[in-house]
């Protein structure tokens, strides 16, 4: 979903929005499908993760997504005011002797109109995400830590960065209460300023020195599980 999407907001920014509309996304998401599943099943000794009806499923889903997103294009990706500015924007900056910070931003955009930029982060939900989930440090600080670092390396005012989960649902109610469940796009900003950064950072700097000696060596010993999930038996390469 995430190379599908990025596929079509290249096009949609870089070329022209008739070139994206024109775009067939069923198909560009099934290959893209299935090479990610030829990929995580090499990394499971090649062994089967799925069948063959889950797969269905999933890219049936898939299209609804996608054609939500194509439809509400406007509401969420603006060509008036906003600039694709990177897809899978590397961070590569050091730490400290033998620790570096490395992350892949999913996308970057800049809006000339008020000189803003846009950290996107893009997620895969079932129905999107609870309270608990949004308020789970272990997985907002992604986005905490993409604005600081982005803001080294490309020399940005961090006042001038916003960050945002862009949460994209597979499933949405039928008979819904409120309006806004029937959509397929669910979108989070997460606290991001100065004392949250800190914090964040101190955390960050805490389990660099939990797991790693003062040589840059990995230290064994039994840790605890900090799946933002809490699902220890979903940890896989291939997930």
């Amino acid at each position: 979903m995430h190379e599908t999407i990025q596929s079509w907001l290249e096009v949609l920014f870089h070329q022209k929005v008739k070139d994206a509309n024109n775009m067939d996304l069923h198909s560009l998401l099934y290959d893209n499908m299935i090479k990610a599943y030829k990929s995580g099943k090499a990394q499971n000794g090649h062994e089967h993760f799925s069948t063959q009806d889950e797969l269905t499923q999933f890219w049936i889903e898939g299209k609804h997504i996608l054609d939500f997103l194509v439809k509400k294009r406007a509401a969420y990706f603006s060509t008036k005011t906003m600039e694709l500015a990177g897809i899978e924007t590397l961070l590569y900056q050091e730490l400290r002797p033998g620790v570096m910070f490395k992350g892949l931003v999913d996308l970057v955009f800049y809006n000339k109109n008020t000189e803003e930029w846009t950290i996107m982060d893009i997620k895969t939900s079932t129905s999107g995400w609870r309270d608990n989930q949004k308020k789970n440090p272990n997985l907002t600080a992604q986005v905490v830590l993409y604005k600081e670092f982005f803001a080294k390396q490309f020399n940005v005012d961090r006042d001038k960065i916003n960050v945002e989960f862009f949460i994209v649902k597979r499933r949405v109610p039928k008979d819904a209460e409120f309006a806004s469940m029937t959509k397929r796009v669910q979108e989070f900003s997460p606290n991001a300023g100065p004392r949250k950064t800190k914090q964040v950072i101190e955390q960050m700097n805490k389990f660099i020195s939990d797991v790693v000696d003062k040589d840059g060596n990995f230290i064994e010993k039994d840790y605890k599980c900090t799946n933002p999930f809490g699902k220890c038996e979903h940890c896989s390469p291939f997930l």
